[in-house]
């Protein structure tokens, strides 16, 4: 079976002074185990010889509790030469944070290996205010495993006993890997270890009793170890503190402490006598006085002379803190976890007041046996008093009776322990231990009484009073308000922040204390006032975050930008909503208040603290860090961003990135770019509604011309003959041949004459339906022109008019008194001025895209608009194209008439030669 293994150290790299490698071949409360030498060269290593050649089955290490390694690897080998360790794997330690430095960490790690020595190799430590020597501590060790050549002490039960199950020491049935609890490194880290030896030989006893199957005196031991483990622990206390009276020189009190620990050991072994105990563990008997039984025995009382010293036992038991989750595993075997310690196994708290803290011991209560494994292992101090800072004002439904103890009398506070006299020594100096007895009391209106005290002290310091006094005076009080910061009664709170506001207004620059005493009242306060505005109850949080609104402006702490260095720092994004809440709105305020202000409140600080709150969790935190980034935007420009992903289609598809880019684009005075689409989209509908109006209005256009042109067939269709005669007599004479529009002749009697022929230029197309002279009318006739502006198709000659009385833009466009053209308003003035134009004359008209005069008249303006002369309109861009088109009509019907022509005179040819 697995048990603990001895081992000696045989090498090291180094050793602080008085931490030798030494001290870990021992394990009990009062050694003080190795640290690695102050700033020393990392990895640091261990060499362990164990007793004899053994197959490991469990590591286990104790860390310091701040001076923390960040990962230890674990070797094994047979001899000590470098060639012969084989990896086993590697641990990583927590950085104790969580903790604040007041708990030590036992790692334990299952492995199978066999070997002769291991090999630690320590990595470096972990950052943190307590260890300023970068140092890493090991306070005890331990391994436990089965040596190769050894067997177990008890053989299994032969085959003639009547009971065949088969028994080991450690009292578990057929268990091989069973690890007995005395064995475990926290066993031994938490017992007296003469209380340690005595458990360990009545467990043997217990299981020997077991064996013989004799379970009335099995029962018995057991009942004895789990008292003398209470025992143990308590003697282990007294030794403790016993040791810590020694090194403060305080021989009264380590006296008393020996007293103690001599009168209730004696007490122990007396109870232990009485049950016939002793001889079974080892001890010569003493005599019995008929004290009572052990589980009875009370703690010696101790002298009066010392009963100030000793520390009040609070009425509510503290709850223990919870193990540290450790993040590590053993590579690459499996770390194996114990269940973890049960609620009423208290675990031992350290008080780190100190870089260097004194370690004391607690009382635990403990009712069982239990596994130590894979859990946090404190530091030995002392019972930790209550905080009334940290709980309601609501009385102890239990509180109970210490004759030791007297209550305070009324209407005045209690007597402060003795910790906490340690703990505000310098303050006691300072104000007396009447006013700190105060702020330390219970009651929260002693405590708001003690801060008026001494916001009426500071506020009547006379002058005379020196530096250095003066100075005391201002810690001592930041002291108290640091704490009372803390204080959840909302009274005690708001009088701390009333004194802080007389320190820094009145008290720091009336007596001209410096920059070194403002910083120091900022920088010890201000972190407690940043931790309160995370706290649940709003008037309490929107106090804090009032006063540090109002503490920037003040002018010592502005002049140093005190405020801000403490703001801008970025926070983890897994920082609580309404903690992180707090901080975004406090930098925020100071943007808006102070813009930009180097060193401190500058483009980057802010960018950087902002990008972080972008990738907290809480919509509310990304809202309020968006804020910020548009305010810098505002003040800097596009400075902002260079801290922010490229603006790209993919960094679009964020909703957070594009509503920033968007809010951008806003503060420039720009479109964002889903209103540049929807501007783009409605632009696009638009268009298309003017296209569909356009094409509505020419087909309007198009039926008002049908209908004329119809008018106009039916007439002619119906007038008399004799009427076309005369009519023919009474109009002039056709023009030469080489100014008529070369339009094909047709019957006018024809019915169907105005079929396929445009009213307008007289051309002819068998393609002119009703589609064909729409396409014909909108894009070729030469005497008709589009709109520029109304996108109307109107005659060429009327195209003047229409500008001035009938298109939609009239109203820009007035008339030219010489040359009667319509011309923009805009450039009408200078037209006219410049006298360039050709004047219109009368009895002619005026062509408005050449600008000549012309004939009146319907056939003057087809010469002029469809003619071939050079008087012909040079700027009519239909007139050319017309003209091309219909010479080649031309040309092909000539080359399709000789066609004919032949083929009939060869047909005439064939029938005469016939006949």
């Amino acid at each position: 079976m697995p048990s603990k293994i001895g081992y000696s150290v045989v090498g090291s790299t180094g050793e602080a002074e008085g931490y030798g490698a030494k001290n870990l071949e021992h394990q009990n409360p009062t050694i003080p185990g190795w640290q690695t030498p102050r700033f020393c060269v990392y990895p640091q290593e261990l060499i362990i010889r164990m007793n004899e050649r053994t197959n490991v089955k469990k590591l286990q290490l104790l860390a310091h509790q701040f001076m923390i390694p960040s990962k230890i690897e674990f070797f094994v080998g047979t001899n000590e030469s470098a060639d012969s360790f084989k990896r086993l794997g590697y641990i990583y330690l927590s950085n104790n944070e969580k903790t604040g430095f007041k708990a030590r960490e036992l790692k334990s790690v299952h492995v199978d290996a066999d070997g002769h020595f291991l090999r630690l190799v320590v990595h470096k430590n972990h950052m943190n205010k307590f260890n300023l020597y970068n140092q890493v501590g090991i306070m005890a060790f331990n391994v436990i495993g089965d040596g190769i050549n050894k067997r177990h002490p008890l053989k299994p039960i032969s085959s003639g006993t009547t009971n065949p199950l088969n028994y080991s020491i450690e009292g578990s049935i057929n268990k091989p890997d069973y690890i007995s609890p005395m064995d475990d490194l926290a066993f031994d880290m938490y017992q007296d270890p003469e209380v340690a030896g005595i458990i360990r030989k009545l467990d043997v006893k217990k299981q020997k009793a077991v064996i013989a199957e004799n379970f009335d005196i099995a029962k018995r031991m057991k009942q004895a170890i789990a008292d003398l483990q209470k025992v143990g622990e308590k003697l282990a206390r007294y030794e403790l503190d016993k040791r810590r009276a020694v090194e403060h020189e305080d021989y009264d009190l380590a006296k008393s402490k020996k007293s103690q620990m001599d009168e209730y050991r004696l007490k122990v072994y007396q109870q232990l006598q009485k049950y016939n105990l002793l001889e079974d563990a080892g001890i010569s008997p003493v005599k019995q006085n008929g004290e009572p039984p052990l589980q009875q025995v009370q703690e010696p009382q101790p002298s009066p002379r010392r009963v100030t010293s000793e520390p009040r036992v609070s009425p509510r038991p503290q709850p223990s803190p919870p193990p540290m989750e450790s993040p590590s595993l053993f590579v690459p075997h499996e770390e194996i976890v114990s269940p973890r310690l049960e609620p009423q196994e208290q675990v031992i708290q350290e008080e780190v007041a100190s870089p260097e803290p004194v370690a004391t011991y607690s009382p635990r209560v403990r009712h069982s046996p239990i596994i130590y494994d894979e859990k946090v292992i404190p530091a030995l101090v002392k019972h930790k008093e209550p905080d009334p800072f940290l709980e309601d004002e609501v009385p102890s439904p239990r509180q109970e009776f210490s004759p030791d103890k007297p209550s305070a009398p009324s209407g005045e506070p209690e007597a402060m322990s003795e910790k906490s006299i340690r703990e505000a020594s310098s303050v006691i100096d300072v104000f007396g231990l009447p006013l700190v007895s105060g702020a330390y009391s219970k009651t929260w209106s002693f405590r708001e009484d003690a801060l008026l005290a001494v916001y009426k002290l500071l506020s009547n310091a006379p002058d005379t009073i020196s530096k250095d006094d003066l100075k005391a005076h201002l810690r001592a009080a930041i002291f108290l308000i640091r704490r009372a910061i803390k204080d959840k009664v909302h009274a005690v709170f708001h009088a701390s922040l009333r004194l802080l506001e007389l320190i820094l207004v009145d008290f720091v620059p009336k007596h001209k204390l410096g920059k070194v005493e403002t910083v120091h009242a900022v920088s010890r306060t201000l972190p407690n006032l940043i931790q309160k505005t995370g706290e649940t109850a709003a008037r309490s949080r929107n106090a804090a975050i009032e006063f540090i609104d109002r503490m920037s402006e003040f002018a010592v702490v502005h002049q140093y930008q005190l405020v801000a260095q403490q703001a801008t720092p970025p926070f983890k994004r897994d920082m609580a909503m309404r903690l992180a809440l707090s901080r975004v709105e406090i930098l925020e305020r100071l943007f808006t208040k102070f813009g930009l202000e180097p060193p401190v409140l500058t483009v980057e600080t802010g960018m950087k603290f902002a990008s972080q709150a972008l990738s907290h969790s809480s919509g509310s935190v990304r809202d309020a860090a968006t804020r910020i980034i548009f305010l810098l935007y505002k003040i800097a420009g596009n400075a902002v961003k260079a801290y922010l992903p490229p603006d790209d289609n993919s960094t679009r598809k964020n909703p957070l990135y594009r509503n920033i880019f968007d809010g951008f684009d806003r503060i420039s005075g720009k479109l964002t770019q889903s209103e540049l689409k929807a501007q783009q989209q409605a632009k696009a509908a638009e268009s298309e509604r003017k296209k569909k109006q356009e094409i509505e209005d020419l087909q309007s256009q198009v039926n008002q011309l049908r209908q004329m042109n119809n008018i106009v067939a039916n007439e002619q269709v119906q007038q008399p003959a004799v009427g076309k005669k005369s009519k023919k007599s009474t109009t002039k004479p056709p023009p030469p041949a080489e100014e008529q529009s070369p339009t094909k002749p047709a019957d006018e009697n024809d019915s169907t004459y105005l079929e396929n022929m445009c009213i307008f230029c007289g051309e002819r197309d068998d393609a002119f339906t009703e589609e064909g002279l729409d396409l014909h009318y909108w894009k070729h006739c030469p005497l008709l022109k589009k709109c520029e502006h109304c996108k109307q198709v109107v005659e060429v000659a009327g195209y003047c008019g229409h500008l001035l009385t009938e298109c939609d833009k009239k109203s820009e466009f007035g008339e030219c008194p010489r040359c009667k053209e319509a011309i923009p308003l805009t450039d009408l003035d200078k037209h006219v001025a410049d006298k360039r134009c050709a004047a219109a004359k009368p009895g002619l008209d005026h062509c408005p895209l050449c600008h000549k005069n012309i004939a009146l008249g319907e056939e003057s303006w087809k010469s002029h608009l469809m003619g071939v002369k050079r008087d012909a309109c040079s700027e009519n861009p239909r007139r050319q194209p017309s003209i091309n088109r219909l010479r080649a009509k031309e040309e092909s019907e000539k080359a399709a008439a000789a066609g004919k022509g032949k083929k009939s005179g060869v047909g005439n040819l064939k029938k005469q030669q016939r006949r």
